[in-house]
């Protein structure tokens, strides 16, 4: 039986000296295992405000915690400590079918977490403690971006992350024109900004991170794998009305330890921004669930 727990990969799983990643340089990461077979399919994560736990969620509405110990004598991060729990519905039971597409998480302050879903688009709250001690918390109804019930079935709100004045960011996977709708909404309204799209690819996660909007795009094709790119733009981009062209701070691709990452959570250690990557192996045997981590240079 697969036991709990991580084991330490290298960014080029061929050349395991390097280290190098464009604006990124690569700190550790790991492949994530559990015995339990709700363990996985994870689209979305957030950290405790220490950087020392993850919450993450899975696209089949299970929360999972654990924690991250950056102290081992090899450098590497090691993850353990693992919980997991049903996501409730906003009546308090478990959810499922079309209804269990949790794809994005996001910070609301005070405890409270905002979750979106796919298929039946909607954003549910939850009020799960400063310490995430009430992860059955029943989920409170939340108002979704105008035309959400138009977002394709499984490429709606893949990026959720909260700014420094409260508003939320709403990202949506599927774009078209050559852009990703961005909704904002502040004041108990929303406004669309526009992301501009790489072709083939799509929008899987958004966070903040000191006056800057991070993101994922993922691509995926049979024969070539997964492609992954890692942006940021300044958040005051939002407001300009024109489609936003965001910084590259690195690719991953053939070659590299890749996989299709949809979750991206920062923090800071020792002043210095890092980005966590986590991602989603749709349950399958054949992909894995990474944990990667990049320090901003």
């Amino acid at each position: 039986m697969t036991q709990a727990g991580s084991q330490a990969v290298p960014l080029y799983e061929q050349s395991p000296d390097r280290t190098d990643l464009d604006r990124l340089s690569y700190l550790g990461g790991v492949v994530l295992n559990h015995p339990d077979e709700r363990f996985g399919g994870f689209s979305a994560l957030t950290l405790s405000a220490d950087g020392s736990r993850i919450l993450a969620v899975s696209d089949s509405a299970y929360w999972v915690t654990a924690n991250i110990d950056w102290s081992g004598t090899d450098g590497n991060l090691h993850v353990g400590g693992f919980s997991i729990a049903p996501i409730l519905s906003r009546t308090g039971d478990p959810l499922g079918g079309r209804a269990a597409d949790s794809e994005a998480i996001a910070d609301l302050g005070g405890g409270a977490y905002a979750v979106s879903f796919e298929r039946e688009h909607r954003i549910n709250t939850y009020a799960l403690g400063e310490g995430w001690s009430r992860l059955d918390s029943v989920g409170e109804a939340f108002p979704a971006p105008p035309g959400a019930a138009d977002f394709t079935d499984n490429g709606g709100m893949e990026g959720l992350t909260t700014l420094p004045d409260g508003a939320l960011l709403a990202g949506v996977e599927d774009g078209s024109d050559g852009v990703y709708p961005l909704w904002l909404r502040r004041d108990g309204d929303w406004s669309r900004s526009d992301l501009a799209a790489e072709p083939d690819y799509g929008l899987t996660s958004l966070d903040y991170h000191d006056g800057h909007v991070y993101a994922l795009e993922r691509f995926w094709q049979s024969g070539i794998g997964n492609r992954i790119r890692i942006l940021r733009f300044a958040v005051d981009a939002l407001e300009a009305g024109t489609p936003i062209e965001a910084e590259l701070l690195g690719t991953l691709e053939a070659g590299m330890t890749v996989d299709n990452f949809e979750g991206l959570a920062i923090t800071e250690r020792d002043g210095r921004a890092v980005l966590l990557l986590m991602s989603d192996d749709n349950y399958s045997g054949s992909q894995r669930t990474l944990l990667l981590a990049f320090q901003l240079d």
